[in-house]
């Protein structure tokens, strides 16, 4: 059993809730989706190599082939010497199979951040007891250009809860009436959600005054879980 990864490196957690923790990311090769503000288009790509930065922050790399077996794996993590790993991609639940392989054999040794599209319910059924949190976004045809995944959304959270999870909603100012009803059914039905909202990056390609607008809508509503929060590794010019 073997898995398909583009790249793997060590950076600061840009988005979401664990937010400033220093990770090791493991970006995994393939998505069904094909969101307008995807930052992983190799993703898509028939590709043949990865690769694995030599040293935190210098962005130089070894290549690598794509496909990785359970123990070189590990030992390429090893060498970063961090105990939190983001896995990412891509969609990393279309490859669960080998999550499956994988995922047991890290719980002792590191957090396990899982950065998913939230529709692959039954994939994330099979291996959410190794995942310590999970990211699971919230597609808003708006700004993804995808078609909307309202149903699959729900059940997942329905699955995931009360584990742990938070939502992710990557929105501009476009967002529609419809789908500010559908996010708040969800947030009815689930109080305890954390939710972040990420404007589209980059920031000078949205109105952001009018994006913020949309966002504290539901910070009045809904109080202080409801966060905004920028890709801030963007910031730091780090992957």
């Amino acid at each position: 059993m073997k898995g398909r990864i583009i790249e793997i490196f060590s950076s600061v957690q840009g988005e979401g809730l664990w937010l400033g923790i220093e990770q090791i990311f493991v970006r995994f090769h393939g998505c069904k989706l094909k969101c307008s503000y995807c930052d992983t288009p190799l993703t898509h790509h028939a590709i043949t190599k990865s690769r694995v930065e030599v040293f935190p922050y210098t962005q130089e790399f070894e290549n690598h082939a794509l496909e990785y077996g359970v123990e070189e794996l590990n030992a390429t993590l090893s060498s970063f010497k961090l105990q939190s790993i983001a896995i990412t991609g891509g969609e990393p639940l279309e490859q669960v199979e080998f999550l499956e392989a994988w995922l047991p054999t890290l719980k002792t040794q590191y957090q396990i951040l899982l950065e998913t599209s939230g529709i692959e319910v039954e994939a994330f059924k099979l291996i959410k007891q190794y995942v310590d949190m999970a990211s699971m976004d919230i597609k808003l045809p708006s700004s993804s250009g995808e078609k909307p995944y309202w149903k699959e959304h729900d059940l997942f959270l329905e699955q995931t809860l009360p584990h742990k999870v938070y939502a992710k909603i990557v929105f501009n100012e476009k967002m529609t009436p419809e789908e500010e009803g559908h996010l708040e059914t969800l947030f009815n039905k689930y109080p305890e959600l954390p939710v972040v909202f990420q404007p589209v990056s980059p920031l000078r390609s949205i109105n952001l005054q009018e994006a913020l607008l949309k966002a504290r809508r539901f910070s009045q509503k809904f109080g202080p879980r409801i966060r905004v929060i920028p890709q801030v590794h963007k910031y730091l010019a780090v992957m």
